[in-house]
């Protein structure tokens, strides 16, 4: 049986994700998850305490898995190659799995954080740092090309990443194809770092 705070924190990803900041009670929050209208305040600090925990964790979750995964240099192209799959793959697998989460983020990137300060995304910079590190080490050992911009390529997996879970329904009714599919979802990790490491252009 979950506890007061997960319950909490489900019910308030939700509406914060469908309602947005300024239109989610506390009270409304509370009523949804079966507490006491005082239990947020006892928890979390209040609602803005509650947002930005939902906030941080996300990107904590994201940062041991980064860490984890691509916490120390490849040795081999094919390694570089297994390693981000799985880092792409694990991501994709957390933010499609609590969806609401990376649409509460997204909505505070266009809103410029107007409801929640920066620190709160302060981990998921540490979770791009840590993939830049990565790649900026398997450049060093010249398993990428040295002209190669690490920081456009982190920043281009991320986005990428981000954008088809938040839109995913748009994706899927204008292709056909859905990233919630485990078969599509692998075929679509896998080009995405092959494109990104190897390029489309044939070459001799």
């Amino acid at each position: 049986m979950s506890t007061t705070p997960a319950r909490i924190r489900a019910v308030a990803a939700r509406l914060f994700a469908e309602r947005g900041y300024g239109d989610t009670s506390v009270r409304a929050i509370c009523s949804a998850a079966g507490a006491n209208v005082n239990a947020v305040s006892y928890h979390f600090g209040g609602k803005k305490g509650l947002y930005v925990a939902l906030i941080q964790g996300l990107g904590d979750q994201r940062l041991a898995s980064a860490q984890r995964i691509l916490g120390t240099p490849a040795s081999t192209v094919e390694e570089v190659d297994t390693r981000l799959v799985l880092f792409t793959e694990e991501t994709l697998a957390a933010w499609l799995a609590e969806p609401e989460l990376l649409m509460i983020l997204f909505a505070e990137l266009q809103q410029g954080f107007r409801n929640c300060g920066e620190e709160a995304i302060a981990s998921l910079g540490q979770q791009r740092a840590v993939l830049v590190a990565f790649l900026r080490a398997a450049q060093q050992s010249k398993l990428l090309r040295p002209d190669v911009d690490v920081d456009i390529v982190a920043g281009t997996l991320i986005e990428r990443l981000g954008n088809q879970v938040v839109y995913s329904k748009v994706i899927e009714a204008n292709y056909g194809a859905s990233i919630k599919d485990a078969e599509y979802r692998l075929h679509w990790v896998r080009q995405t770092i092959d494109i990104l490491l190897h390029g489309t252009v044939r070459r001799a």
